[in-house]
């Protein structure tokens, strides 16, 4: 059977490369006689997982298209290197020997998992991108049909939606390091609802 094509709108991608939180997109669609190359963002941070393409641009040459193309990804090559620069220390991957396996049973909803590195792209596979904070979604629950696991980056508060096999398990106290148990006492804090006033300090 014949592989579907890949389709950003009327554009066949014809080029696509991850980098960072996004792909950079080159399509072609030869029946536009006068911008018949497009370069764009894609993203699948979503509910369903699917392709959201955005920032598109047309192009009558296709090199001016590959030049736009090369552009978009230094940019986001630069802003990672901008994120890292601002890690004051480095921080290698958590290994599965560093965690306690999940079990079926166990529910995440509110605690500390572990994402697998071969999850993450290759720039992400460090301890920063790997804990998270799990906030909700079906796979989160123990013994639960469903997968969807919805978390925080602990270290930067990005949201992502996983599959509950994407994850490793708790990690160990002993390799839990101190900038975690400090981001997550201050999400606790956010999340935490108000206390009411008294009635007399109401006025």
């Amino acid at each position: 059977m014949a592989q579907e094509k890949r389709m950003a709108g009327d554009y066949e991608v014809y080029q696509a490369l991850p980098i960072g939180r996004v792909e950079v997109i080159l399509g072609i669609d030869m029946a536009n006689t006068e911008k018949p190359y497009q370069v764009c963002y894609c993203d699948q941070n979503n509910l369903f997982g699917v392709d959201q393409f955005y920032g598109a641009e047309g192009f009558a040459d296709y090199l001016e298209a590959m030049q736009e193309f090369t552009k978009l990804m230094q940019w986001e090559m630069e802003k990672l290197q901008t994120e890292r620069s601002a890690i004051p220390k480095p921080m290698p991957p958590i290994q599965p020997a560093q965690c306690l396996p999940l079990k079926s049973e166990d529910d995440l909803m509110g605690r500390i998992v572990v994402v697998r590195p071969e999850w993450l792209r290759p720039e992400f596979r460090t301890a920063d991108n790997q804990l998270i904070w799990v906030t909700g979604g079906f796979g989160a629950s123990g013994n639960s049909r469903g997968r969807s696991v919805f978390a925080q980056t602990l270290y930067s508060g990005d949201e992502f939606r996983y599959y509950r096999e994407d994850l490793i398990g708790f990690l160990k106290p002993e390799h839990t390091p101190t900038w975690a148990t400090e981001k997550l006492a201050q999400l606790q804090a956010e999340k935490a609802p108000s206390k009411p006033r008294p009635r007399d300090e109401a006025r």
